[in-house]
């Protein structure tokens, strides 16, 4: 049984003003006139944090709700409740780890899910120390390699010989919490499911690069619920460490490409998007994963992240990154960085020129809705949604040319401090945002060696196989 609730959105307000009401967000600057009916109902979801348990019976409001999660003033959640217990393969590739997969298994033997509803398939892949040995004290399906094939190829192997309905894809180094299955599952009972992803969070929280993994992991997905919407082209994946396929689906799909060694996760959902299947990432159902906790594997790990990049472009000629470049803050980005590249002030004045141009055009847009807001209130927000760009902008150019950039310093040295800015700009932010248990001088540290060695990783990737697209985003104008 689904049970569907509505939420605002972080920094979005209800706002009553005489006889009228609104629903305001500040960044971006959204305002929807509502009547008084709708505003009671919102301002309750405010208290109460969810939708009243009657209003998933009434088909006229919950399309009006849509409606405001597609102008991103709400936010949609949906919850399942078990009807009927679906079986369950669980496929574990592992090679020499025999205390991550005595872990692993003594795990999942604590799982909240009808144990003759469970298959367990671990495949050995040619391990040469005690690994085969640990998996025999455990009620599993083991297959012993002699020669190693690779995790993609072990996964579709047992994969082949799976009895469920529904195949779930855990790491060796991966500890599933006791209602992983039971919290995923029942998302399958929509048809057009044919993958699902959970939670992937640190098993470690001992040193401050542990804490630095928990926020900023590739397979840290967030803490929203993400679906794909056959409405806007996607890059979306979720990450095979926390992955439950329809076993028809996985199959249709070919599986993991075996010659791949990383990205297999990626190319998976993007073959099984392709054939109509939804994906769907939900922060629950977790599995804790034993990150690289030393700095050199964790480095050696985005490099080999970042030289996918231009192996699933080739195979994927359709998905291209997507940048968001509004006109107006874009002149502002740049004339702040041509100000300082160039060791010239005057040229901020044009990117503050357009702070005042933006103030200007969002209070006649808020008179046409007849909300009035302070000038202080609009300017700020002006300033924050100029600023979030901005953000991203930054985010973008430290992810993929800081190495560029450098290069450019040893023969222009006022690039340096360009570069020292993006960094500290993007880093600090990101700081702010994700909140690691850790001092700023050590995030911004993990921080910069992560983006030079998944960029120089791309940079690697892109000579390997003669293919540049990585760098040719898609410019967009906006995000409707």
């Amino acid at each position: 049984m689904k049970n569907v609730t509505y939420r605002l959105r972080e920094g979005v307000n209800l706002v009553h003003e005489g006889e009228d009401f609104y629903l305001l967000s500040e960044v971006p600057l959204v305002a929807v006139k509502v009547n008084k009916a709708l505003y009671e109902i919102l301002s309750e979801m405010k208290r109460s944090t969810s939708s009243p348990c009657s209003l998933e019976n009434d088909n006229s409001l919950m399309d009006l709700l849509d409606r405001l999660v597609i102008k991103g003033l709400l936010v949609r959640d949906e919850t399942f409740e078990h009807e009927t217990y679906p079986p369950v393969s669980i496929i574990i590739p592992v090679k020499n780890r025999p205390r991550d997969i005595r872990d692993c298994l003594s795990s999942l033997e604590a799982l909240d899910y009808p144990r003759d509803k469970v298959e367990v398939l671990v495949v050995d892949d040619g391990s040469t120390d005690s690994t085969s040995q640990v998996m025999q004290a455990f009620q599993i399906k083991a297959i012993s390699l002699r020669q190693s094939l690779g995790a993609s190829a072990c996964r579709n192997l047992a994969a082949r010989e799976a009895k469920g309905d529904l195949i779930g894809f855990i790491d060796s180094d991966c500890v599933p919490q006791p209602r992983w299955l039971r919290e995923l599952v029942p998302y399958f009972e929509e048809e057009n499911i044919g993958i699902v992803g959970g939670y992937v969070s640190n098993f470690y929280n001992r040193t401050r690069l542990d804490r630095y993994e928990d926020v900023k992991s590739s397979l840290h997905m967030g803490s929203h619920a993400i679906r794909t919407d056959d409405a806007r082209p996607s890059n979306f994946y979720v990450p095979s460490c926390n992955l439950i396929a329809r076993k028809k689906a996985f199959l249709e799909a070919g599986g993991f490409q075996e010659d791949l060694h990383v990205g297999e996760d990626v190319d998976l959902c993007w073959r099984a998007r392709k054939l109509g299947y939804q994906l769907l990432y939900v922060p629950r159902g977790e599995v804790k994963h034993k990150h690289r906790n030393d700095v050199m594997p964790m480095l050696r790990r985005r490099f080999d992240y970042g030289t996918s990049e231009a192996i699933l472009s080739l195979r994927h000629r359709d998905k291209r990154k997507m940048l968001y470049i509004p006109p107006l803050y874009t002149i502002f980005f740049i004339s702040i960085c041509l100000g300082i590249i160039l060791g010239y002030p005057p040229l901020f004045i044009p990117g503050l020129g357009i702070l005042v141009v933006d103030f200007f055009r969002d209070k006649i847009r808020m008179s046409k809705t007849g909300l009035t807001l302070r000038n202080s209130t609009l300017f700020l927000s002006v300033i924050r949604s100029c600023l979030s760009f901005s953000y991203l902008l930054s985010s973008y150019l430290t992810r993929y040319y800081l190495i560029f950039f450098a290069i450019a310093a040893l023969f222009y040295p006022r690039m340096w401090l360009f570069l020292l800015f993006l960094l500290f700009f993007s880093g600090v932010v990101d700081f702010l945002i994700r909140r690691p248990k850790i001092d700023p001088f050590s995030f911004l540290l993990f921080y910069t060696m992560d983006q030079l060695s998944y960029q120089i990783g791309v940079l690697w990737g892109c000579i390997v196989k003669k293919n540049f697209v990585s760098y040719v985003p898609v410019i967009v104008r906006n995000l409707g």
